[in-house]
């Protein structure tokens, strides 16, 4: 290792080789590993900051006004007192709890899918479902337990077919998210483009990575720096821009990097600097 700025690309290498050395997987494979890891991760993140902590509208399609129920609540997997259980009122409707967001009541009050998507994890304008996503809306938990055995055999389905992706239905009609749309958390706009970037980052990181066991000397050191600094800034943008949600999140996230580089890295990687120099000058 040179420093403890190519600590954590050095490590990432040391431990791939030591595990190349104990299967048939060449290192390179280990170290790409940790991307759908950290995928995972976000998207488990995002969707239960969605689904109970970010405010939003009830959105209860049925009310006595006319219009969705406009009360606030933690989360989309969240109705408010009103509409939160079975019951019926006076003065003209009943309540149905198991409606989900992306459900809406047609004719004779049956359920039907609202024309309106929500927002997903990397697209503002979702496809069909996903495991944790209906239409762009979270699935509550209990939703997401019954539909792994489904997921798992359209999964299987789609690697058999070569197909990643269901195609969108384009008759249905889409809402683009902004200051209107309170069935959804504000600033989720920023939040997908926050993820992008973050996985964008990420992935370049493990990249550079991969390159920099190739070579030897100065090389090998610049491009464990570049790869650091790749982490670095997938870490700051999931912090401004997936949680915090700022409207500034590219402009936090470069002076996050860049504050994190300037007092914690580069310190110790001239403190190490100077203690090779003096190690190497020769004694009077």
């Amino acid at each position: 290792m040179n420093d403890y700025l190519s600590l954590l690309p050095s490590t990432l290498q040391w431990v791939s080789n030591q595990l190349g050395s104990i299967s048939d997987l060449p290192w390179p494979l280990w170290i790409g590993l940790l991307f759908p890891i950290y995928v995972a991760v976000i998207s488990v993140v995002i969707w239960f900051l969605r689904g109970r902590v970010w405010v939003v509208h009830c959105a209860y399609p049925k009310t006595s006004r006319g219009r969705e129920c406009r009360n606030w609540v933690p989360g989309e997997w969240s109705r408010c007192r009103h509409h939160n259980q079975r019951r019926n009122y006076r003065f003209g409707h009943s309540v149905n709890p198991g409606i989900q967001r992306w459900q809406t009541f047609g004719r004779g009050d049956a359920i039907v899918e609202r024309p309106e998507r929500g927002v997903g994890l990397l697209r503002l304008r979702p496809a069909g479902a996903t495991l944790l996503y209906q239409r762009g809306y979270p699935r509550p938990p209990l939703l997401v337990l019954r539909q792994l055995p489904a997921a798992a055999v359209a999964a299987w389905r789609r690697i058999r077919q070569a197909r990643l992706k269901e195609p969108a239905d384009a008759r249905q009609a889409e809402v683009e998210p902004g200051s209107t749309r309170t069935d959804v958390a504000e600033g989720l706009v920023r939040v997908v483009a926050a993820t992008r970037f973050a996985m964008t980052a990420f992935v370049s990181a493990i990249v550079l990575t991969g390159v920099a066991v190739l070579l030897d000397g100065a090389p090998q050191t610049i491009l464990q720096y570049l790869a650091t600094l790749g982490f670095v800034l997938a870490w700051a943008a999931t912090s401004s821009g997936i949680y915090s949600r700022s409207e500034t999140w590219l402009r936090g996230a470069c002076l996050k990097s860049l504050k994190w580089w300037s007092f914690i890295f580069v310190p110790v990687g001239v403190l190490n600097l100077v203690f090779t120099v003096a190690n190497k000058t020769p004694a009077q």
